[in-house]
């Protein structure tokens, strides 16, 4: 036998071992075509700051605390003091992609109700799952549902909350 044929042997028989030991198990998906399914969930805590479309550019923006629950509710719980905490839903709709629906109720100095606002949210988590982005916008409306105004182009960006340990956490795992 020449080495030319040695070498087509060899590479038949290397390229067909890796076949006889893949199951349906090993090629049932294309790893270079499938989407992760890491980060399409919104649930957890966020810490975000919100620019509403109304607001100067050199406005502060709004902290707010928001919790995505599993079952597609949410809850909002802005800084200014002007509103209420929020209620909402939101909806997984493409990759790492999210709509979210956010009530609140305004109120004046007197804390006395002046408006309901509906935001309408669209929301990207980043690939490692840890920040979002979101464009919203607020449609005000009077205390019986009639629309005053619709304000587009509202940003937030959000850091999703996670465990943090403590200087003592091994001590205390020690303890019996």
């Amino acid at each position: 036998m020449n080495r030319f044929t040695l070498l087509v042997i060899a590479a038949v028989i290397a390229s067909t071992s890796n076949v006889r030991g893949q199951s349906l198990l090993d090629s049932i998906t294309a790893s270079d075509k499938a989407v992760a399914v890491v980060n399409q969930a919104l649930e957890g805590t966020w810490l975000s700051e919100l620019r509403p479309g109304n607001l100067p550019a050199t406005a502060p923006p709004i902290l707010q605390w928001v919790t995505f629950n599993a079952n597609g509710t949410m809850f909002a719980s802005p800084s200014d003091g002007t509103q209420s905490v929020g209620h909402g839903v939101w909806v997984r709709v493409g990759d790492r992609k999210f709509l979210a629906t956010v009530f609140v109720f305004v109120y004046n100095e007197a804390r006395v109700l002046t408006t309901i606002t509906k935001a309408r949210v669209i929301l990207q988590v980043s690939p490692d799952g840890k920040t979002s982005k979101a464009t919203n916008e607020a449609v005000v409306m009077d205390r019986t549902g009639r629309v005053l105004a619709q304000v587009p182009g509202g940003t937030a960006s959000a850091v999703r909350l996670s465990p943090e340990i403590p200087a003592d956490f091994y001590d205390f795992q020690k303890i019996q």
